[in-house]
């Protein structure tokens, strides 16, 4: 898996936990963060495990703490 797209999926992610409601919709948030977790679930063990270490890194590289902390705990949010 390339950084590329995990910092991808990063930004995604928390685009969809930090826009607030005058940015974006709160169930159109809820049901994209819902499909995130659907697709990443289908990564296998390897992806999973790659998908992990690159985020690490992405989220140690991240400016905002809350957002840095945000990353790390992602993982588990999406069952990974």
């Amino acid at each position: 898996m390339k950084r590329v797209l995990v910092e991808v999926i990063a930004r995604y992610a928390i685009f969809l936990e930090f826009s607030g409601e005058d940015v974006l919709d709160l169930n159109a948030a809820v049901q994209q963060q819902e499909d995130l977790v659907s697709r990443m679930q289908k990564l296998s063990g390897t992806e999973r495990a790659e998908f992990i270490r690159l985020l690490k890194e992405v989220a140690d590289a991240t400016q905002f703490q809350d957002q840095r902390e945000y990353l790390h705990r992602l993982p588990e949010m999406l069952g990974l």
